[in-house]
């Protein structure tokens, strides 16, 4: 039965706002992307791997016996293995069928949970673009944003270095600003005009190499026809060659150059790591006269994931006056595009040539990226140490891609350790799910004593075994990515068995947000919740109410909040309340509030009482106790059920579980 408790909501209130967080002098900005600790052993390798079907789907439940995985031509062992979802990725069953308000961090999900967003870098690559040339493709990109999980970080960037900058972003408007500006160009100037020579034809003529299609000779024949400058013209169309030859040494050593610079400064940021080049080509590697190495090591040693996009050459051109230039500009354009697969390859990726709209190929990255298998191998036996080796990765499934990069990083020593402060900064960044710490969250809404904003009430539950003592930030994000609220706190525990608990309140304005907390135990394990959050509170006739707060007690009858919404097996009492708000100065004489509990599936009413609202202050609140020691297992509705002078003026409720 329910036994009355009127001045109950005050202190189940008290529960779950224990600590009110300060609200910024300033507003808070969003925490700075921090390089994670690696806690593999020293005999490991990392590896990150991405395994998609035919239509670029992400394969699941792969386990580590589907993996071959070849270090330095040496068969290798899956010491480690795991499955993490991101951004995009669907949620799970378990958390779909779960109540509305449950967070959690259980490991059981940790194969379908998202781990929160990606770190997208959309690179132009303006070097190589000619002005006007790849408006297709950065438009594309324009339009990819909006179908973006809202988690994600993304980023601009340009091979020039010239062009607009912006640091990973949830702020999609920044990021569209930027796309659309006019810094963004094509600086690839035509330095042989008014002669049309290809860059294959400029380092053929030149350079030392072997195998270029192309050569002087044919660009010498093919314009002095269409010029007919007389006998000048073979020097004049020499000249223009050699001004070619230097250009293209140059651009093509410098968009490697922002290749690697960009990749590298990835390591800073937590995984996974996506570069996504919008580029019209790179010259291929002919006879190693460029070293595609410096990428490839660069993207091992960042763990990211590199796809590049470049636009299918066309078959025709304005330029093309006749068909042996049309044959040349064709020839140029298949060579440039050869060259950037081979830049994909080398850097564990993919390159699509687009012909039509890019926009499937944004779609199909983005479904891409939002799986990695996570591998930690055993190094090959005689290889030094701090060194890249070949790394080959295959899985035994018919039917599927596997990505990973062609090199692999080998340490002598662990990694410098980064301040646990720092790597919780991290993981609020990225939001979503860690496993290292497990976490119940439960949340609640109430009004300010004083003014018009809500307080949200957030309490933090962790095991007893976790090794203490514990650290706990958390950072309330608003709808356009903004860390409006931000804070930390140690966890407390009142003795060696119980759980450690954090109890914050939250003064905010009403509206949407996401809370992530993150929580670092002593020997450096995080985990991470992440929930969305509607900060506005429901009205009920005239009056505006609080969310239902929910705290239970045991034998020794100390109240504790309601983790995860579920009444423990040993819970002996169940209290519920609810503050009122009446619009009016002037409090209602008559309000009183009926609590019933009603098992899913059942006819009848479980447990019901009627609770007289009682004034405090500017609020009415009203509780009860309800005895659970007996009550039967399974999920039950609890409803608040508001009566003014008898009369029904609305009904507050929410879903718990009894255990077992």
């Amino acid at each position: 039965m329910f036994r009355l408790f009127p001045c109950l909501a005050v202190s189940s209130a008290a529960l779950l706002f224990a600590q009110q967080a300060q609200p910024p002098q300033q507003p808070v900005p969003p925490p700075q992307l921090q390089a994670p600790v690696f806690r593999a052993g020293v005999e490991l390798v990392a590896l990150d791997v991405t395994v998609v079907d035919r239509d670029g789907k992400p394969v699941t439940g792969l386990k580590p016996e589907d993996f071959v995985v070849t270090l330095s031509g040496q068969v290798r062992p899956v010491r480690t293995f795991d499955y993490a979802t991101f951004g995009a990725a669907p949620p799970s069953e378990a958390a779909a069928a779960a109540p509305a308000r449950e967070v959690t961090n259980d490991i059981s999900r940790a194969a379908t949970t998202s781990r929160g967003g990606r770190i997208v870098i959309v690179l132009i690559d303006d070097l190589a673009a000619k002005p006007g040339q790849g408006k297709s493709l950065t438009v594309a990109a324009e339009r990819m944003l909006n179908t973006l999980d809202l988690g994600d970080l993304v980023g601009l960037a340009t091979t020039s270095g010239q062009g607009p900058v912006v640091t990973p972003t949830r702020d999609r408007a920044a990021l569209l600003a930027a796309l659309k500006s006019k810094g963004i160009v094509g600086r690839n100037e035509n330095v042989t005009a008014p002669f049309y020579i290809t860059e294959l034809e400029g380092l053929n003529a030149f350079g030392s190499v072997t195998g270029i299609p192309g050569s002087i000779g044919q660009a010498i024949g093919r314009e002095c026809a269409i010029l007919e400058l007389g006998d000048a013209c073979p020097e004049m169309v020499k000249g223009a060659a050699k001004r070619l030859y230097s250009d293209v040494l140059h651009r093509t050593s410098s968009q490697l150059l922002a290749y690697r610079t960009i990749i590298t400064a990835l390591k800073a940021a937590p995984p996974p790591r996506v570069v996504i080049a919008l580029t019209p080509g790179l010259l291929p590697n002919f006879d190693g006269t460029f070293d595609l190495k410096q990428v490839s090591r660069a993207a091992a040693e960042a763990g990211v994931q590199f796809y590049a996009l470049t636009e299918a050459v066309n078959d025709v051109d304005a330029g093309d006056i006749n068909g042996y230039r049309a044959q040349a500009r064709r020839e140029e354009g298949f060579a440039l595009t050869s060259g950037v697969h081979e830049l994909a390859i080398a850097a564990g990726g993919e390159a699509f040539t687009v012909i039509g709209q890019a926009d499937r190929f944004f779609k199909r990255i983005i479904a891409e990226t939002s799986g990695v298998y996570r591998l930690g191998v055993d190094a090959p036996t005689s290889v030094k140490r701090d060194r890249f080796i070949d790394a080959k990765i295959k899985v035994n499934r018919d039917g599927v891609t596997v990505r990973s990069n062609r090199h692999a990083l080998v340490k002598s020593e662990a990694p410098e350790a980064v301040p646990i402060d720092d790597q919780l900064r991290a993981r609020l960044a990225q939001g979503g799910v860690a496993y290292g710490v497990p976490i119940a969250l439960a949340t609640a809404l109430r009004r300010e004593r004083a003014g018009n904003r809500v307080e949200l009430g957030v309490n933090a539950l962790m095991p007893a075994n976790v090794p203490g003592p514990l650290t706990t930030m958390f950072t309330l994000v608003n709808e356009a990515g903004q860390a409006v609220q931000a804070g930390k706190k140690s966890a407390t525990q009142t003795t060696a068995t119980d759980d450690y608990r954090v109890a914050i309140g939250i003064p905010i304005d009403p509206g949407a947000y996401r809370l992530r907390v993150a929580v670092a135990d002593a020997a450096g394990n995080i985990g991470s919740v992440e929930t969305s959050l509607d900060a506005t509170l429901k009205k009920l006739g005239r009056f505006t109410v609080s969310e239902l707060f929910l705290t239970w007690s045991g034998a020794d009858a100390t109240p504790r909040f309601l983790a995860l919404e579920t009444i423990p097996a040993d819970a002996a009492i169940l209290r519920v309340a609810l503050e009122l708000y009446p619009d009016e100065s002037e409090t209602p004489a008559d309000v009183s509030v009926r609590f019933d509990l009603v098992l899913a599936g059942a006819s009848t009413v479980a447990l019901s009482e009627e609770a007289q609202a009682v004034r405090d202050g500017t609020l009415l609140s009203a509780g009860v106790d309800a005895a659970v020691k007996e009550l039967a297992a399974g999920v039950y509705t609890v409803k608040a059920t508001i009566l003014e002078s008898g009369r029904e003026i609305g009904v507050a409720t929410t879903v718990i579980r009894k255990a077992r």
